[in-house]
């Protein structure tokens, strides 16, 4: 607790240190929430230093785009803005982070009281509100340029390099390992030469590059007591891509009806209304913004998204599980299936789902 008082301390914010307690479900950075001898509470994040290797440039991308979303609710005249964005603070250096003296990187932000996340949608009327929040999301940064910002985890959504890291794991992985991940590897490998479109796309400068949140999970974006989004959260991974990646990767997490760390495949499916109440959503608040190539191919953006992440688990799976956190010795390889069970049930309904965004 002394640590984390220190920590605190360096930041020029309101209120003397009363309590520090983790806070969230998160798995990569440790993050804890402080309370104060004032009304206003506060986040306090290590980031983790293994994920992200240029963590000031990272706080950097956070800066300006929550600065860009400040200053353009500003001049819409939007009432009660410092719950609808994040505010980060400064230490008395200047800095937007702070640096212990173990190498550690801290931030501090403004906990937004009052607000809530959903980890698993309940009903269609809040995935409607899903899409609401990250279509909104994608119309405050519209206008900023993604080139000044860095990519914090290189060729994160980059499709040559999820196969062939597939590749080089297969080459050297356990027999037992191989012989389990068969029916997958052999499913996925048909995906190989289309899941490529949209990065040759995206290269050739056919699909515009946009800044991107790129972890679109439902609990990255807070309500208020009434159900309304209020803002989108967990702002390490915005850097420049596509917007195939933000939406596929909502739809990927939201519309699994049993979610990806279910043992029991028979429970996944692809929830089809919920995958309308949260396009109608994000369509309403962010289709004027995309171009008919975009709107088009956002739906492939649904298969790319759920195909990469079946291909990162299996990979990992493959490689002895060094990256995704496991609690038994299949973990990976379970996953893998479920994000396969999901992709098959989007092939199925694939025309369906192109047809429902062109049509809004």
């Amino acid at each position: 607790m002394d640590k984390l008082k220190r920590i605190y301390d360096t930041f020029v914010s309101s209120g003397r240190f009363i309590s520090a307690t983790p806070y969230g479900s998160g798995h990569i950075n440790d993050t804890y929430l402080v309370k104060v001898d004032e009304d206003v509470e506060y986040i306090l994040q290590r980031i983790n230093g293994n994920v992200f290797k240029d963590i000031p440039k990272l706080v950097r991308n956070k800066e300006l785009v929550c600065g860009h979303i400040r200053n353009r609710l500003i001049r819409h005249k939007v009432s009660d803005i410092t719950r609808k964005y994040i505010t980060y603070f400064y230490t008395d250096k200047g800095n937007a982070y702070y640096k212990d003296y173990e190498g550690n990187y801290w931030t501090l932000s403004l906990f937004i009281k009052g607000s809530k996340s959903y980890d698993v949608i309940p009903d269609s009327q809040i995935a409607y509100q899903v899409g609401i929040g990250f279509g909104e999301f994608e119309n405050r940064i519209s206008d900023f340029d993604a080139k000044l910002l860095i990519e914090t985890i290189p060729l994160f959504h980059n499709v040559p390099r999820r196969q062939r890291e597939l590749k080089e794991a297969l080459a050297k992985a356990e027999p037992e390992r191989i012989e389990a991940s068969k029916e997958l590897l052999e499913y996925l490998k048909k995906f190989d030469n289309e899941m490529l479109e949209l990065q040759r796309m995206k290269d050739e400068g056919i699909l515009p590059l946009r800044v991107t949140h790129n972890d679109t999970k439902a609990n990255n974006l807070l309500f208020d007591h009434n159900d309304h989004p209020l803002c989108v959260i967990d702002l390490d991974t915005v850097m420049p891509g596509i917007v195939h990646y933000d939406f596929g990767d909502a739809i990927r997490s939201s519309c699994n009806t049993a979610g990806e760390e279910t043992r029991n495949l028979d429970e996944v499916h692809f929830n089809m209304d919920y995958f309308e109440a949260f396009t109608a959503g994000f369509m309403e608040k962010a289709k004027h913004l995309f171009t008919l190539k975009e709107k088009k191919t956002l739906a492939q953006g649904c298969m790319l998204m759920t195909y990469l992440q079946a291909v990162r688990f299996l990979t990992d799976y493959l490689d002895g599980d060094h990256y995704y956190p496991i609690t038994y010795p299949e973990h990976n390889l379970q996953r893998a299936k479920v994000q396969v069970r999901l992709l098959q049930d989007m092939e199925r309904q694939f025309d369906k789902m192109n047809q429902f965004i062109l049509d809004q």
